[in-house]
């Protein structure tokens, strides 16, 4: 790839004045606009389904047992469902054309929800008023709208794997990593086997988020199942809230480790990997203390572009730039020299494992 000097924000420009950006950057552009495509393409399918299948009188919206219980007007539920649609054309538009405003991490799922919630809508309207079709309102099955769900999330798949994301230049990593942070391929008699490094840190924030969100949706899970309500209501209660505190209380006690094949997190609590960055995908690393007003606050905080897990104020920790450009942040509460051993054990990996690659 072709890389020209950058001033700021502007490139320079190519020929016949036209404003240069490297093929990187270039690709990054078209596949966000592509998914951003995919996203504003629901609408014109939603309109040709409007065509075909007219509202009936009736559209069902609720179901207790396997027979409909719960009932809207045609017209109503039409216009439900068109406005959902333009506006997540409208966010997806907006997403794609503000590139700069929007960050790229932010820009992927935002338009992973909206082709999601645009195609599942376009999907709910056709399913449910062709089965009205068919055998009529009183007796549309609700596994017909569990269908526009899976659709919804299999377009959200499309539009994640379309806009992809941008790998940049070895040239801005560097700009990014304290020189002496920066991985340096090993190779020869620098090679030497990798002790492995372990530690356990945990977050009374996550534990208590946890356990007051399965606490509070177990209790409204009882209460649906006593009086009867439809199992997908109970689908949807469990997984927007039941899942969520187990994943808080998986994360609320982890155990860091590092060896010869990168850096893993695990749960302490539940038997189960929660976070791995390979050592082929590490360009540097770096011991500091994490202020976690600069990384979103204590807990488990993903921003667009840095991950960190964080237990309170003044406490070191282990920062790893990864070579897609995030950073992955973890406090050690075993003290400044345990998280400088773990940071050198990690570049002593990712080193050797970048002298393997470069000298082949």
């Amino acid at each position: 790839m072709n890389l020209r000097r950058r001033s700021g924000d502007v490139w320079g420009s190519g020929r016949g004045g036209i404003p240069w950006v490297p093929d990187d950057e270039r690709t990054s552009t078209m596949r966000r606009a592509l998914a951003g495509l995919w996203v504003i393409m629901a609408l014109p399918v939603l309109l040709v389904a409007m065509t075909v299948l007219s509202p009936p009188a009736r559209v069902p919206t609720h179901w207790s047992g396997d027979l409909p219980d719960g009932f809207t007007d045609g017209p109503g539920f039409t216009a439900v469902v068109l406005s959902a649609t333009v506006l997540c054309v409208i966010a997806a538009a907006g997403t794609s054309v503000l590139q700069r405003v929007v960050p790229a991490l932010w820009g992927r799922w935002l338009l992973t929800a909206v082709a999601g919630v645009a195609w599942g809508a376009v999907l709910l309207y056709a399913l449910t008023l062709w089965r009205v079709q068919v055998v009529g309102a009183d007796q549309v099955r609700q596994w017909w709208a569990l269908l526009a769900v899976a659709g919804a999330l299999a377009a959200a798949v499309v539009a994640h794997r379309v806009h992809g994301t941008r790998r940049p230049a070895q040239a801005e990593l560097d700009e990014q990593i304290p020189e002496r942070a920066r991985v340096r391929p090993v190779r020869g008699r620098g090679v030497r086997p990798v002790q492995p490094w372990t530690t356990q840190v945990a977050s009374t924030t996550l534990r208590v988020i946890g356990w007051g969100l399965v606490v509070v949706f177990t209790a409204v899970l009882v209460l649906l199942v006593v009086r009867s309500e439809t199992w997908s209501l109970i689908l949807v209660v469990l997984l927007a809230g039941v899942l969520p505190g187990v994943l808080a209380l998986a994360w609320s006690r982890i155990t860091v480790s590092v060896d010869a094949d990168g850096l893993r997190v695990r749960s302490a609590v539940l038997p189960v990997p929660l976070s791995r960055v390979p050592a082929r995908q590490v360009a540097g690393v770096h011991v500091q203390e994490l202020d976690p007003m600069a990384w979103g606050g204590i807990g488990l905080r993903a921003l667009p572009d840095r991950t960190a897990y964080i237990v309170g104020p003044g406490l070191t920790g282990i920062v790893v730039h990864k070579r897609d450009g995030r950073r992955f942040a973890l406090q050690v509460t075993e003290g400044d020299e345990a998280a400088r051993t773990g940071a050198r054990t990690l570049l002593q990996a990712a080193g050797q494992r970048l002298g393997e690659g470069s000298s082949s």
